[in-house]
């Protein structure tokens, strides 16, 4: 009976490279690199610039029993909206102007009271500050509704105020 004897050699796909690897050399001197992959790294471009936060306030105000608002958006600071918030308000004619919310890199929405599609005099104004005008709408109806029983509420104002890239 004949035993057969099974030796294993390591395979060398490359003319003596180990698998993945080619050639490189010459003149006698011979070694392995390895074989380039199909994807290239790409280098992501690096900013040349910063996002900035900006502002915006909404201002608050009655004329002839009726709300008048200043609603300025994508200013640089807290203070400088509030300015211009009230510098809107009072140039709508409205009385008794003073600063309803302040917000920043967001959207901000105004939930009005109303009887018969009119302001309700008594009725409590709601603001809403989220991440989109979508979700400020819903939250400044809900508010609304539940601070004024029996009204029906409208948004009526939404404004956004949002990053801005300075570039260097």
């Amino acid at each position: 009976m004949l035993l057969g004897i099974a030796l294993s050699f390591p395979a060398f796909a490359e003319q003596g490279c180990p698998a993945g690897q080619y050639p490189i050399g010459g003149q006698g001197a011979i070694s392995c690199a390895p074989i380039p992959q199909d994807r290239p790294t790409v280098t992501q471009p690096r900013p040349t610039g910063k996002w900035l936060k900006t502002w915006g306030a909404v201002a608050v105000g009655v004329l002839d029993a009726t709300p008048r608002y200043g609603v300025p958006v994508g200013l640089a600071s807290e203070a400088e909206a509030k300015r211009e918030a009230m510098a809107r308000c009072n140039r709508s004619g409205a009385q008794g102007c003073r600063i309803g919310a302040t917000f920043r890199n967001q959207c901000m929405a105004i939930g009005e009271p109303q009887v018969d599609g009119l302001p309700k005099p008594d009725g409590i104004i709601q603001f809403s500050g989220q991440p989109t005008e979508g979700k400020a709408s819903a939250e400044a109806l809900r508010r609304c509704m539940k601070e004024n029983p029996g009204a029906q509420c409208k948004v009526i104002h939404t404004a956004c105020s949002e990053q801005v890239f300075q570039e260097f």
